[in-house]
């Protein structure tokens, strides 16, 4: 299984690939775009500094770099969709990167994706999470359009994931580990993430009023579900005890969620990732597997896990 890290900086590149990644993912805004669209048109699902390289000639390096070293750098275009007088900015980006030795990239719009793939055949091009392929025959439409792995959806279970993946096994499918983890399908959610201080609008406490007054126990076991998120802790998203599961069912990589995060977050995630991919190739029975990713994710985050932090929550067991 491919260990998948994200990247902010040429100083994170050689530590990220010493610690163990297999390939990396980072985004960078042109200063056309900018200058043509302002700080808060994402081009690509992050609107703070910290999550982009602040210089596009050092990223064009770092992608150089990552080639020379035998790894795979991809591109992060994954807004949902862009309108068609962006392309131009983003055709000419594309091709300043691939010209640096960029090997793929992540996006979701599908009228991009086969722009870009008539226009450079030889990268590969991932569907991101936010193209929200959620079964076989969404897949197989994006892999008409150019697509060769897509990133499944955070809410899928392992099991709807093995299904994709024997359904369709010219495609690689990659699942989501360690930290992020989102309540909301994230292909679909309209929440704007801009806050400065990063505190995303699921992390905030609102109330959800039914519009029926007679509302059911399903009802209100939802709404005091997503009033739950206000109280966890979303960083300590954690999908150890599936990896088993996940590598059983065919999964090729294993992303990490963290751009924008410290080098130091990243390095320890990737180092926890690639220590229990390895445990879970020796096929310990399960119960001890799982109860070493449960003191892991303890030792890790400093507190316990849940339902709300576990990504495959068909697993979790109490604490």
């Amino acid at each position: 299984m491919k260990l998948i890290s994200p990247i902010d900086s040429p100083a994170e590149l050689e530590p990220l690939l010493f610690a163990g990644a297999d390939e990396l993912y980072g985004g960078v805004i042109p200063p056309n775009w900018w200058q043509e669209y302002g700080s808060l048109a994402s081009i690509n699902q992050r609107t703070f500094s910290g999550a982009q390289f602040d210089d596009f000639p050092r990223f064009l390096q770092t992608v150089s770099a990552c080639r020379q070293a035998g790894r795979n750098f991809y591109l992060t275009l994954n807004s949902p969709f862009y309108t068609e007088p962006q392309w131009p900015l983003l055709i000419a980006l594309v091709e300043q990167c691939a010209a640096a030795g960029l090997h793929g990239i992540i996006l979701a719009d599908i009228g991009l994706l086969r722009v870009l793939h008539r226009r450079f055949p030889e990268l590969e091009f991932h569907a991101s999470t936010l193209a929200h392929l959620g079964n076989s025959e969404a897949v197989r439409v994006y892999q008409r359009a150019g697509i060769s792995s897509v990133v499944l959806p955070r809410h899928l279970t392992v099991a709807e994931m093995a299904a994709v993946t024997g359904d369709v096994p010219e495609v690689g499918c990659d699942a989501f580990l360690l930290v992020g983890k989102c309540p909301n399908t994230e292909g679909l959610c309209s929440f704007h993430h801009s806050s400065p201080d990063k505190i995303w609008p699921c992390e905030i406490p609102y109330e959800i009023n039914p519009m029926d007054e007679h509302s059911s126990t399903v009802v209100e076991a939802a709404v005091e579900r997503q009033r739950s998120w206000s109280r966890s802790n979303r960083r300590h998203g954690c999908g150890l005890c599936a990896i088993p599961h996940l590598r059983a069912g065919g999964i090729r990589g294993l992303k990490l969620v963290g751009r924008g995060a410290p080098t130091a977050m990243k390095l320890a995630n990737l180092t926890l990732a690639r220590d229990f991919v390895r445990l879970a190739a020796e096929n310990l029975p399960d119960e001890e597997y799982r109860r070493r990713a449960r003191q892991a994710h303890r030792c890790r985050f400093g507190a316990g896990c849940s339902p709300n932090v576990c990504y495959y929550p068909e697993f979790y067991q109490g604490e």
